[in-house]
C-alpha cells in the first residue's frame, strides 16, 4: 500500500505537506546543542578551538622551544554576553607572538597583558571566542592565567541587557598549563630544533 492510497485527494495533500515540512526542519536544525547558561558567566583559557585541552604536552628535551596556541573562551551567563574585560597573566617562559581576534567583535581598546576590552557585534548566547595568540614555551612547567583588567581592577562581562550599565562579575575559568601531563594535554604545534640560526632567532624574541 502506497502513502495516501484509499485517501481523499485534499487529505493526501496535507500529508505531502507536513511530510516535506518535517525534512525541511530536520535539515535546518543544527546538530549541536547550544550551551545551558549559567547564572554567572565564565572566562578561562584553552589550547584548542573546540575547548578539549588546558594544557600542553612536554616536547622532547632535544627541542628546546615549542610553538602552542592560547585560546580565550567565554561563556556567557543567562543575560548574554555583549562586552568582555579582563587580563592575561604570562609565565616568564613564554614568548608571545601573533593574535587573532574574532571576527564577531565590533570594537577592543587595549591589549591582553595590562587589561583588554572587546565588545561583539550581536549578543552573545554561547560559548564565543575572543582570540586566540601563538606562544612560544622552552622547558619548564608553568601556566598562563586570566586576571583583573588594570584599568578596572577585575574581569567582568557587559551583559546583554538595555542600557550601558549592565556589567556584571564573571568566574575565573580554566588556566591554560604548559609543559603538564597532570591534565588532558594537547602536542605543541611546532617544535624547534637546536638549530644554530633558528635559535638565534627565537633568542631575539626574548629581548623584547
Amino acid at each position: 500500500m502506497t502513502l495516501g492510497e484509499g485517501m481523499p485527494d485534499r487529505e493526501v495533500g496535507r500529508m505531502k505537506r507536513l511530510l516535506v515540512l518535517l525534512i525541511l526542519l530536520s535539515a535546518t536544525v543544527p546538530g549541536a546543542v547550544l550551551a545551558e547558561l549559567p547564572p554567572t558567566g565564565s572566562i578561562g583559557l584553552y589550547a584548542d578551538a573546540s575547548r578539549q585541552y588546558y594544557a600542553c604536552c612536554p616536547f622532547f628535551e632535544s627541542y628546546p622551544v615549542a610553538r602552542v596556541e592560547v585560546w580565550i573562551w567565554c561563556l556567557p551567563s543567562t543575560r548574554g554576553l555583549k562586552c568582555a574585560e579582563f587580563a592575561i597573566a604570562y609565565p616568564p617562559n613564554v614568548i608571545r607572538d601573533r593574535i587573532v581576534y574574532s571576527p564577531l567583535i565590533s570594537s577592543s581598546q587595549g591589549d591582553l597583558i595590562n587589561g583588554f576590552s572587546a565588545c561583539f557585534s550581536a549578543c552573545q548566547m554561547d560559548w564565543v571566542w575572543v582570540a586566540h595568540q601563538s606562544l612560544y614555551i622552552v622547558h619548564l612547567s608553568s601556566y598562563a592565567e586570566i586576571v583583573p583588567h588594570s584599568g578596572v581592577g577585575l574581569y567582568r562581562f557587559f551583559n546583554c541587557d538595555s542600557g550601558d550599565c549592565c556589567y556584571e562579575p564573571c568566574l575565573k575559568g580554566t588556566n591554560l598549563y604548559f609543559n603538564s601531563t597532570a591534565y588532558l594535554c594537547l602536542p605543541p604545534e611546532i617544535a624547534i630544533q637546536t638549530d644554530e640560526s633558528t635559535w638565534g632567532a627565537v633568542k631575539e624574541l626574548f629581548k623584547e
